[in-house]
């Protein structure tokens, strides 16, 4: 993709280059100083390059600013305070190569805003071009690579990473670019060659503005917690604040929540409204006293006096967030948004966790009424943990303290330094900044496979915390959440798994609307052998997730009734095992006799064999020998040995005698076994049978009565 805008450009540049001759010689021996600024999207994006603006102007005043970015963004709102001349250009994010119509958008988009960005270059002649990544970013990066690797015109091109994961722009662009400034050692691996680590420029404002830039009134003697989810705001982190206020409330007079709403007012979401419908249906004795310890407001332009003020900051983990916090030495209660590209947010908030200078809440996904995802941040959890933090004073100083630590200082003069060319250090090893813990986790596969091992183990007394910390669990609980929503069924049988074995037990009531769904896949896939679109590995390993987490209830049972019957001879296999696990709940229920009872016809033996081995544990007299017995002489001998296995299971359980007449019952199994195995073990299951009846007819012979009571088929 890019190389084709890169064609399309060239051929404008060289019909305007034909027209003037003496561009480059223009370019060359331009007089004035011009820095060209680009970056967008959100203010993460932004913020950085105010921060160098305020830098290089506090260095030299001949040097002047553009600032190429898009409308209706957080750019087009931002830069014009600073008076920095803003140049607009069109640009969209990628959509991904699934949807032709949005790609064909996006590249026309992409082509027309590059050209206007050259137009803009050409005219203001830069002598760097400084991008912070996004998509706003592209076309004057595009622009900038075509007029110096194309035409040789004298323009460097510079490129900063804010989060530990590179983004899109910033990851196919960063080849092209001379230097990439990353703000976390741990990203240099992206870019081994032109990475340097400066760290996160942060705004001089951030530091300088006082009280009284403030126009809000805190009660004296409150603990301050500031709430809020970036420049656009965040409505999982909106929704939860609010309905968390019920938890706060009692609290009331001991704080005081400022709550940033952002600016985002579209279609699908208005933040301000969408918080004000959201609060109307609060208690009335809540709303009545909301303004004594509530504050909302769309933006906070002073956002520095108050980040000072708060006691506590609770919000998303944006590169630029996170640093302006840790300038400050702020405790922190991050919400990173998750499924970024790279979960960038959830590595940033991993590495202030891990840096002991934040606490983090991951999102959860849940199916709303109308079955559609929902993402969202638990209320009740949410206000617990505030409460529990601002309870505890030493804890917030030690993570003060460890934020602090946490901030690379002087971003922005290194960077200044850098480009001016007064900085001679071309990069830092790696090696020698990575911490020891690395934030990069171990893949979500290779976890299920530990966790698989440690329950086979001893499944009635597994726990996760013999394999996992307290972190990693609920990092992976994350993880596996979004995955049991994937669009893609893969990703979602791995979710699937990864719940059983992290025990997400509020993820059943999802793992039995798998089991039951019938929704059909298309007939092309039908064709090839598919059957609904929660297929057969997802159905049979919800069954055993479910079995992992050891719950049992009506909605399970239902499911399991309708797994019995299932198309998939796995997922009917699985179920049989669940009946098995379940025995206690299903033990003498005439219902399940019948449906076990109706496998034994079951065309893959697989399913005859567990089906055989679970009406050992559930049948509770003479009518579960029968069928058993009658299995004897199956041409497979894995079924005679599950039926031998299910018969030991009677006697274990004490539902049949052991008795000269089992004994005999017994003489009619074929015993041979076709595969060659070193152990027969349908052998060594009759001998524990045959010790067992030995071993009772011998007791009974000394006590004449019992001896006369016993039964084949008798209960003892």
């Amino acid at each position: 993709m890019i190389y084709l805008v890169i064609s399309v450009v060239t051929i404008y540049v060289f019909t305007a280059l034909l027209i003037n001759r003496s561009f480059r010689r223009k370019f060359k021996s331009r007089t004035d100083r011009v820095i060209a600024l680009t970056g967008g999207g959100t203010a993460g994006h932004v913020y950085p390059l105010i921060a160098l603006y305020e830098e290089f102007k506090g260095r030299n005043r001949d040097v002047r600013f553009i600032y190429i970015g898009t409308k209706e963004r957080a750019d087009s709102q931002i830069v014009p305070r600073e008076n920095i001349p803003f140049f607009a250009v069109l640009s969209a994010a990628y959509p991904g190569i699934r949807n032709p119509i949005k790609l064909t958008k996006f590249s026309i988009l992409t082509l027309a805003g590059t050209l206007q960005a050259l137009q803009i270059l050409i005219r203001c002649k830069p002598f760097c071009i400084i991008s912070t990544g996004g998509y706003a970013s592209a076309p004057a990066l595009l622009a900038g690579i075509v007029l110096r690797k194309l035409f040789r015109v004298p323009v460097k091109l510079y490129l900063h990473e804010q989060n530990t994961i590179p983004g899109q722009a910033n990851h196919a662009l960063g080849r092209w670019v001379d230097v990439v400034f990353v703000s976390f050692p741990q990203t240099l691996r992206f870019f081994p060659k032109k990475g340097v680590y400066s760290g996160y420029p942060v705004r001089k404002s951030i530091f300088s503005e006082r009280a009284t830039s403030l126009d809000l009134t805190i009660p004296k003697g409150r603990m301050v917690i500031f709430v809020f989810g970036g420049s656009l705001g965040a409505r999982t982190i909106n929704r939860a604040l609010v309905d968390a206020l019920p938890y706060l409330f009692p609290y009331r007079n001991r704080i005081f929540v400022i709550h940033g709403l952002g600016l985002s007012k579209t279609d699908v979401y208005d933040a301000e409204r969408d918080t004000l419908e959201r609060i109307s249906r609060l208690p009335a004795e809540i709303r009545n006293e909301l303004p004594s310890f509530y504050h909302a407001r769309r933006y906070f332009h002073s956002i520095g006096e108050i980040y000072r003020r708060a006691d506590l900051i609770v919000s998303r983990s944006g590169a630029g967030t996170i640093n302006e916090i840790a300038s400050l030495g702020k405790p922190a209660l991050l919400i990173p948004k998750g499924g970024l590209p790279g979960d960038h947010q959830v590595m940033n908030a991993r590495a202030m966790k891990y840096a002991g200078a934040a606490e983090v809440l991951y999102e959860d996904v849940k199916r709303d009424q109308q079955g559609n995802h929902v993402e969202f941040v638990d209320p009740q959890e949410l206000a617990q943990t505030i409460l529990r933090l601002i309870h505890d004073k030493a804890q917030l100083t030690t993570m003060g303290t460890a934020a602090k630590n946490f901030f690379r200082h002087k971003a922005s003069q290194l960077m200044a330094d850098y480009i001016e060319g007064n900085f001679t250090e071309s990069g830092i090893r790696i090696e020698a900044l990575l911490p020891a813990r690395d934030l990069v986790p171990v893949p979500i596969g290779s976890v299920i496979g530990r966790l698989a091992g440690e329950y086979s183990k001893n499944p009635a007394n597994y726990n996760l915390t013999d394999v996992l910390d307290e972190d990693e669990i609920r990092y992976y609980r994350y993880a596996a959440s979004r995955l049991l929503y994937h669009p893609k069924w893969p990703m979602r049988n791995i979710g699937v798994k990864a719940v059983g074995y992290l025990l997400q037990r509020d993820k059943i009531p999802e793992l039995v609307r798998m089991i039951c769904d019938r929704t059909r896949v298309s007939r092309w896939l039908r064709l090839l052998g598919g059957d609904f679109v929660e297929v057969g590995f997802i159905r049979r390993n919800a069954i055993r997730s479910i079995i992992v987490m050891d719950v049992f209830d009506r909605d399970v049972e239902i499911a399991l009734k309708t797994a019995l019957k299932d198309p998939y001879y796995e997922v009917r296999a699985e179920a049989c095992r669940a009946v098995q696990h379940f025995a206690n709940h299903l033990a003498g229920r005439d219902e399940w006799l019948r449906l076990i009872l109706e496998l034994f016809c079951d065309p893959c033996f697989e399913v005859v064999v567990e089906a055989e081995k679970a009406l050992g544990r559930i049948g509770i007299d003479g009518r579960a020998l029968d069928p058993l017995l009658r299995m004897g002489t199956h041409p497979l001998w894995q079924v005679r040995h599950a039926a031998l296995e299910g018969i030991l299971y009677l006697l274990e359980r004490r539902v049949i005698c052991p008795s000269p007449e089992l004994l005999e019952g017994l003489r009619n199994f074929i015993l041979t076994s076709t595969d060659f195995i070193p152990l027969f073990t349908i052998k060594e299951t009759y001998r524990k049978i045959e010790r067992l009846c030995e071993r009772r007819t011998g007791s009974d012979q000394s006590d004449p009565l019992r001896s006369q009571a016993s039964t084949a088929g008798g209960k003892e």
